[in-house]
C-alpha cells in the first residue's frame, strides 16, 4: 500500500468513526434502551418506600418504559441499604423484561446514610469536603459532601459504581447533583483553587467511572439546568451517555428564558446522540404544601389536566433517545406510576425540527401537531 492509499484509508476510517456517522452511532448506542416513536417514549425515575414493587407494579414498569432510575432509599423498609434494594429490584424487573435498563442512583456529591458505602465514608474524615475557613461543608446542616479533588474519594466512589453495574444487575449509574458542584457561588465558599480542583476532580471521576464500568454500560448525569444564575448544558460528551433535565418549568427554572434554554439544550444533546430524560411537572411539586394536602385523587386529576404543557415542551425539543418523565416527586406514591391517555396515542417520528416565533414553538409529528407558548404557558397537541 503506497502513501496515498494509506492517507485515503485513514480519512475514510476517521469519517466512519466520526461522532455523527452511522457507524459511530451504531457502536455507541447499541447499549441504549430500546427507542420507538410509535407513542410518547416514557422513562421512570423513582424509589418505592417500604418493600420492593409488587409483581404487578414491576410488570407495569417493565412493560411501559424502556428504563428506570431507581432512587436512593428504594425498598427502605425491606432492605437496610439502598444497594441491596436496587439490586433485588433490578432482578425482578429484568425477569419481566430482560431488555429493561435499570439505572443505579449514586449521588456524585452528597453523603446519604442509606447507602452501605456511607459506612466507609464515615471512617475517612479526610474525604469530607471543607470550606475555605476549614469547617465542614454541609448541605442543610446535615449532609456531608464529597471532596472530589481527592483521588481516594474518587476511587471509593467508582468502586461502588463498579460493584452495582459490573458485579450486580444494573445497566448504568445515575450521577446526581452536578449543578450543585458546578455552581459559581461555590467559589466564595471553597475558594478559587479548591473550586477549580473539584471541577477537575468531577471530570476525572466521570472518566474513571467509565473505565471501571466499561463502554457497554450507561452513565446518566443530572444535568441540564437553566436558571437566572446557572446555565449548564450537556458536558463530558466523551464519557457520558445520558443527561437529565430535572426542573423544567419549576423551582428556579420557570421563566420563559429558562424553559426555552432547556428545550434548546435537550435538542442539542439529542442531536449529539445522547439520551435525554425530561422530567415534566404537573403544575405542583412534592414541596408544595397546599398541593400535598389534597387527596391523592385530586392530585391525579390536576396532573391529568396539566399534562399538555409539560408534554408539548418535551415534544418540541425531543430527539431520538429522548424520554418523558412525568410526576410530582421522586417516590412512587407521588404520581410515578400514573398513566395518561396522551401516552397511548399514536405519535410517529418528527417530520422536522420545531419552528420558533418569539416564545412560540411548533412542531409536526407523523400523527400530531404540537404548539406551545412559553410566555403564556399555553399549549396544544392536535392528535391526527
Amino acid at each position: 500500500m503506497n502513501r496515498n492509499h494509506r492517507c485515503i484509508l485513514v480519512i475514510l476510517v476517521s469519517f466512519l468513526l466520526a461522532p455523527g456517522s452511522t457507524l459511530a452511532q451504531s457502536r455507541t448506542t447499541e447499549h441504549y434502551p430500546t427507542f420507538r416513536w410509535d407513542t410518547v417514549p416514557v422513562g421512570f425515575h423513582f424509589a418505592k418506600d417500604g418493600p420492593l414493587m409488587t409483581p404487578e407494579e414491576a410488570k407495569f414498569v417493565a412493560s411501559h418504559g424502556s428504563f428506570i432510575c431507581l432512587e436512593k432509599g428504594h425498598a427502605n423498609k425491606q432492605f437496610r441499604y439502598t444497594e441491596d434494594g436496587i439490586e433485588q429490584e433490578a432482578r425482578q424487573l429484568k425477569a419481566f423484561n430482560p431488555e429493561m435498563k435499570v439505572i443505579f442512583y449514586w449521588n456524585t456529591f452528597l453523603d446519604y446514610g442509606m447507602f452501605r458505602a456511607h459506612q466507609e465514608y464515615e471512617q475517612h474524615p479526610e474525604w469530607w469536603l471543607k470550606r475555605a475557613d476549614g469547617t465542614l461543608d454541609f448541605k442543610n446542616s446535615r449532609l456531608k459532601r464529597y471532596d472530589l479533588s481527592n483521588p481516594e474519594v474518587r476511587a471509593w466512589w467508582t468502586d461502588v459504581a463498579q460493584n452495582a453495574v459490573v458485579e450486580g444487575s444494573c445497566d448504568g449509574i445515575f450521577l446526581d447533583a452536578l449543578p450543585q458542584i458546578k455552581a459559581e457561588a461555590n467559589k466564595a465558599i471553597w475558594g478559587q483553587e479548591k473550586f477549580d480542583a473539584i471541577q477537575q476532580g468531577l471530570a476525572e471521576l466521570i472518566q474513571e467511572a467509565r473505565s471501571k464500568i466499561g463502554e457497554d454500560k450507561l452513565i446518566f448525569y443530572n444535568g441540564i439546568r437553566s436558571t437566572p444564575n446557572l446555565q449548564i448544558g450537556v458536558d463530558y460528551l466523551e464519557h457520558i451517555d445520558a443527561v437529565m433535565i430535572e426542573h423544567f418549568g419549576h423551582f428556579d427554572s420557570g421563566s420563559k428564558e429558562s424553559m426555552l434554554k432547556d428545550i434548546q439544550e435537550m435538542s442539542r444533546a439529542g442531536k449529539q446522540g445522547k439520551i435525554v430524560a425530561f422530567k415534566g411537572w404537573p403544575g405542583f411539586t412534592f414541596i408544595d404544601r397546599a398541593a400535598m394536602s389534597k387527596p391523592l385523587e385530586e392530585q391525579k386529576r390536576l396532573a391529568a389536566e396539566n399534562i399538555t404543557f409539560a408534554l408539548a415542551a418535551f415534544l418540541v425539543g425531543a430527539q431520538e433517545h429522548s424520554y418523558f418523565v412525568y410526576n410530582w416527586g421522586y417516590r412512587m406514591r407521588l404520581g410515578c406510576m400514573e398513566w395518561y391517555p396522551e401516552l397511548d396515542k399514536k405519535l410517529g417520528p418528527p417530520l422536522a425540527d420545531a419552528k420558533q416565533d418569539g416564545w412560540v414553538l411548533e412542531r409536526d409529528f407523523e400523527h400530531a401537531h404540537v404548539w406551545i407558548d412559553l410566555e403564556s404557558r399555553e399549549a396544544r397537541i392536535d392528535w391526527h
